[in-house]
């Protein structure tokens, strides 16, 4: 985080004294929010931000004064703070002081002399000094008024003007020069050149209506303005040093050549034989720019080739074009038709779920309606099979009791045989038998009622139980259908999820499906899924078998993972056998889909199966010497990517064939899976028909819920009856075992003879018993046989009933599948005759790319010997080039040739040979050998040798003269190299910074106006820095204008968006502003006010204002007021005072 410079000032106006020094001792709890100064007040600190700012900045302020001692707390705050005061209060000398610090002097702080500065009042009429400490720190800022002080970061500036006029600087209280002062606050970023961290009163519009460039070198304009800030001033005067240099190297030069000669040397051979070598080369040069025009000649008949080749090609791309256009609308077709066959299948798998619904509901209808009407006969019959056993068990009573009378009167006459002996027991059983009777009947009858209360009861409850059946079956048939949509769902519910990007994207989404009304979806996050990257890895499965996930193919291989996530390690079997296999493992089990769609979990559970499976040129340059070497290389290269290309012409043609062949699966994917939807869809409506009628059902349940006081009353009845009944029971019981435990004596007695006849008796006894169970139950029939046959034939209508309307269903789903059936006929027949068209489009597609590049390769044949021509072209042009610098080197060898002057002698030009005198020459070896001849005379002749040391003395004074020459020309260009460099460089980074500060004009000023626009011109767009820089603004809904012609408002919003411009460009720790929003109205004066408030987030802004729009949005206020010829001061925050009104309220 960037380190912040904060400063705190204080103003110190002391004289030392013995009073001053006692004040000095006073403790700090002197300390008060108001506090009364010399003529500078107090002011709220100012911050200094040197390489940049943090996210805020936090300060305090103190100050000393050495009269009184009293330390004033910290008051003003390290981002916006406000001085207010009434006029003549002193609030512009709090500007004043920092001023004075920063070493202004006395004229520019509105006084005459810095003497004037000193206090001077009735209360302290000799004070002889005075003295202001400005504290700096660096912080590091933190959100709302936090921050952080950066240890070793402090150190104070201070300046004290004494009586006699003189001043003094101080750093960290050591005594130092202006120089240091101002190095020291240069470095932390405080702008002591150009003050732009102080915009007085009355000097807001100065800055905007300064010239465009400064009419002498000491004015200022705004070229001049800008370009200190920017920073390319600097290369102002070593621009000016390296232009006087190259002025003066330009004289030295001129010099030099006026005083250098050349010396004369005459060899007329020599100059006869570079103009005959010139001549030769010229012939050759002819000669080679035949050959060249010939070759040229012969390049037209190639250009004609390759024009035709170009037509037939522009021909067959055109048939090209036509024959695809064709196969694209054939393939359109198909695919329409094919869409078409899919949506009548996905009609048809509807139909037919419903058909297939409607007739297993018809076959229930059907068992039900049999078993109603077997129950209906066998309730009709009840009646009558009932009086028909009464009837018959009636008589077989009637013989069965007659019995009992014959069989009880020979038991009594065989008991009367026996009397004697069992006479007692006999009577007593006798009286027993005769009660038994008695209870007997009583027992039979309370049995009777008993029966007929319980039969009347269950008859009653039999409607409520056979709606609750029914009810009960609806409810397993729905959570069947219910589970069946479960798993095919969940066999798809992966796959059918979004996936945005991120949780971002996910809420705009989210938020678009909620106002567009979209409906309901599934997403996954994108970045949520890189948590599965690690375990999307190989694995070791059981049998070697794939896994699903690794066998997906997807294009963007950054969504991978999501389809992990939808997949996870679930392995895909051939069959059902080995996925059994596979599944269940000793040491894990395994999640496993077979190729024909059923699913094994891990839990061990089996889904899938039935009738359907889910789915889901660049150019060249040649060198001018190519040998053969080089050009059979680059034909063989040449070659190889010829052959490559066409490798890679059938790789496409193979690629697109499978790209048809992977959107052919997509679609057949697609379509699948549109089935499958259908499916489900069916399913629900299903689940919804099961739903609603389970409600009916349960309506019926409640409509034939038994009316309770009634079932009640009937269970009392029947508790009555059955209490009755086991009361008599339990008599006859009793009676009953009195009465055998008797004859079980009688029996003993008599046992051998009476034991026969007793066991007639009581077998008698128990077919009695039997015959009046059946004819009580025959009767309780007979009562219940009307309400049972009226339910009975309900039921049966209604079944009927509801047959019929399935049948008509089931006839129109019938109906609708043939028609589907038809249509997709047509349809089919429709692809088959577009399939069969198809071939034959594609092979004559694939005719017309054969015919392609059957002239691709007559055309590369063509570029081919087209570069060959080429070639031999280059040869020649290079040819021609060497004859052409041999001519130059020639030519230039004749030039150094001239003659010397020489006393007495008419002076003598060497000779120009005509082309007829040069083609006499013949052979320039005779030149050569006639110069060699004349060199060998000279030397037999021994000329003066003082003449030649002369030559000499003269040849190597010319050649010094001319190495003096060079390097001096050398130097200057070097020196003009450097100028130009500079002043391009000067250009670069002014342009660069003027270009940031326009364009941040211009958007400060539509911010602060809304809508206007402001921008800074070049005077001279070829070069800034001739006439300068020109400041023109256009105001919300007027036209352009100069900044001289706007009103006093509009300049100042003009030179406050150029201000904070500049500080955009070059950010100033520290900005003290003195009523500068004094021309705006309150609506301009909010705008800045919220614009410095954002600012101050990366500088600290103090401003004196008198406008509440403008101090209303401060951080801190700091009031100036003055009584009793003393300048007073009151800091507040607002945001203390609000929390205390809040707290009150």
């Amino acid at each position: 985080m960037p380190a912040k410079t904060k400063s705190s000032t204080a103003a110190k106006r002391a004289a030392e004294s013995d009073e001053e020094q006692s004040a000095a001792r006073r403790p700090p709890s002197a300390a008060a929010e108001h506090g009364e100064t010399g003529v500078v007040p107090v002011f709220g600190e100012v911050s200094s931000d040197c390489h940049g700012r943090s996210a805020g900045v936090c300060f305090s302020s103190r100050h000393v004064n050495t009269v009184f001692k009293i330390l004033f707390k910290p008051f003003s705050h390290q981002r916006f703070s406000c001085i207010i005061g009434p006029n003549g209060s002193g609030k512009s000398n709090v500007i004043d002081s920092m001023l004075f610090v920063f070493g202004y002097r006395a004229q520019k702080i509105r006084s005459k002399k810095l003497s004037v500065l000193i206090h001077s009042s009735d209360a302290h009429p000799d004070v002889q000094s005075c003295t202001v400490e400005v504290h700096f720190q660096k912080i590091i800022d933190k959100e709302g008024d936090d921050y952080d002080v950066i240890p070793n970061s402090s150190f104070y500036v201070s300046r004290t003007a004494a009586k006699d006029n003189s001043s003094s600087y101080h750093i960290n209280g050591r005594k130092a020069t202006f120089k240091d002062v101002g190095t020291l606050l240069r470095s932390h970023g405080i702008d002591l050149d150009h003050n732009r961290f102080l915009i007085l009163q009355g000097e807001v519009e100065q800055i905007a209506m300064m010239k465009p460039k400064g009419q002498t070198e000491h004015d200022e304009g705004m070229l001049e303005y800008l370009e200190d800030i920017i920073g390319s001033c600097r290369l102002k005067e070593p621009i000016n040093i390296l232009c006087r240099r190259v002025e003066l190297l330009n004289e030295h030069t001129f010099c030099v050549n006026c005083t250098s000669h050349y010396i004369l040397l005459i060899f007329k051979k020599r100059n006869l034989l570079c103009q005959f070598y010139v001549h030769d080369l010229q012939k050759r040069v002819s000669a080679k720019e035949a050959e060249k025009q010939q070759i040229q000649e012969d390049t037209k008949e190639l250009s004609d080739k390759s024009s035709q080749l170009t037509e037939e090609m522009k021909t067959k791309n055109e048939e090209l074009k036509g024959v695809e256009k064709k196969l694209t609308k054939l393939t359109k077709f198909i695919e329409s038709q094919k869409e078409k066959f899919t949506q009548l299948d996905l009609q048809d798998v509807e139909v037919r779920e419903k058909l297939k619904h409607t007739k297993s509901k018809t076959k229930k209808q059907q068992k039900q309606l049999q078993k109603d009407k077997e129950k209906l006969e066998e309730v009709r019959s009840v009646p009558a099979s009932s009086e028909k056993i009464i009837t018959e068990v009636s008589a077989q009573k009637e013989e069965l009791e007659k019995k009992k009378l014959v069989e009880e009167q020979k038991l009594a006459q065989v008991m009367e045989s026996l009397k004697e002996e069992t006479s007692g027991l006999q009577e007593d059983k006798e009286k027993k038998e005769q009660q038994l009777l008695e209870l007997s009947k009583t027992v039979n009858e309370t049995r009777s009622r008993m029966d007929v209360a319980q039969s009347e009861l269950d008859i009653y409850l039999s409607q409520h139980n056979t709606a609750v059946s029914q009810l009960n079956q609806a409810k397993d048939a729905l959570q069947e259908a219910v589970d069946t949509l479960r798993e095919r769902r969940a066999a798809i519910k992966h796959l059918n999820l979004r996936i945005p990007q991120c949780e971002e994207q996910l809420k705009k989404v989210c938020l678009h499906g909620k106002t567009q009304n979209i409906g309901v979806a599934t997403f996954i996050g994108l970045d949520k899924m890189k948590v599965w990257q690690q375990s999307m890895g190989s694995i070791s499965t059981p049998e070697n078998i794939p896994r699903l996930f690794d066998m997906v193919r997807v294009k963007d291989e950054s969504v991978r993972p999501a389809f992990y996530f939808a997949l996870r390690d679930t392995l895909v079997a051939r069959d059902l056998e080995q996925a059994t296999r596979v599944a269940f493992q000793k040491d894990k089990r395994w999640r496993v889909v077979t190729l024909q769609g059923q699913i094994i979990e891990q839990a061990g559970t089996m889904t899938g199966g039935g009738g359907r499976v889910m789915k889901g040129r660049m150019g060249s340059s040649l060198c001018a010497d190519v040998t053969q070497e080089q050009l059979d290389k680059m034909e063989s290269e040449l070659n190889k990517e010829l052959t490559q290309l066409q490798d890679w012409q059938q790789r496409k043609h193979q690629l697109e064939e499978k790209v048809h062949n992977a959107r052919r699966e997509l679609r057949d994917m697609k379509n699948t899976l549109e089935k499958y939807t259908a499916t489900i869809q069916s399913l629900t409506e299903q689940e919804l028909h099961l739903k609603t009628q389970i409600k009916d059902l349960e309506a019926n349940v409640i409509s034939a819920a038994p009316d309770k006081a009634k079932q009640k009353q009937m269970e009392k009845s029947l508790e009555v009856y059955r209490k009755d009944f086991e009361a008599a029971s339990t008599k006859a019981g009793k009676v009953e075992a009195e009465v055998k435990r008797l004859h079980t004596l009688i029996v003993d007695i008599n046992s051998h003879k009476l034991k026969a006849q007793q066991d007639k008796l009581d077998q008698i006894n128990t077919q009695l018993d039997e015959c009046s169970s059946a004819i009580t139950k025959a009767q309780v029939a007979i009562k219940t046989a009307g309400r049972n046959l009226k339910k009975s034939e309900d039921s049966v209508s209604q079944l009927e009933k509801e047959m019929g309307e399935n049948e008509k269903l089931m006839e129109e789903l019938t109906e609708q599948l043939k028609k589907l059936e038809e249509a997709a006929g047509e349809i089919m027949q429709t692809y088959q005759q577009a399939e069969e068209a198809l071939p034959e489009v594609q092979e004559q597609h694939r005719g017309v790319l054969q015919q392609i590049k059957a002239l691709q390769e007559q055309e590369h044949a063509l570029q081919k010997e087209s570069l060959s021509v080429r070639l031999k072209v280059e040869h020649i042009d290079t040819a021609i080039a060497e004859c052409h610098n041999k001519i130059k080197h020639w030519e230039r060898e004749a030039s150094r040739l001239s003659l010397h002057p020489i006393d007495g002698a008419p002076e003598e030009e060497l000779p120009a040979l005509n082309p007829e005198q040069l083609e006499d020459i013949g052979n320039p070896d005779v030149i050569k050998n006639e110069i060699a001849l004349l060199e060998d005379r000279c030397s037999n002749m021994k000329p003066n040798l003082g003449a030649i040391a002369e030559f000499k003395k003269k040849e190597e004074l010319y050649l010094q003269r001319v190495a003096e020459l060079d390097d001096i020309t050398t130097q200057r260009d070097a020196f003009k190299r450097g100028c130009e460099d500079l002043r391009k460089q000067r250009l670069h980074e002014f342009m660069a910074g003027f270009n940031i500060i326009t364009n941040k004009l211009k958007e400060n000023y539509q911010m602060l106006t809304l809508g206007g626009d402001a921008e800074l011109e070049l005077v001279d767009s070829l070069d800034p820095f001739s006439e300068g820089i020109m400041f023109s603004v256009r105001p919300p809904k007027k036209s352009w204008k100069k900044i001289y012609n706007l009103s006093g408002g509009e300049k100042t919003l003009s030179s406050l968006a150029l201000v904070f411009a500049l500080h955009h460009f070059k950010p100033t720790p520290l900005y003290f502003m003195d009523e500068i929003d004094a021309a705006l109205d309150f609506k301009n004066v909010s705008i800045v006010a919220c614009y410095i408030y954002e600012q101050t987030k990366n500088a600290q802004f103090i401003i004196i204002s008198l406008r509440n729009n403008m101090f209303e949005m401060a951080d801190r206020l700091i009031g100036i007021y003055k009584t009793h010829n003393t300048t007073k001061n009151v800091a507040i925050n607002p945001k203390t005072i609000v929390l205390r009104q809040i707290e009150t309220v």
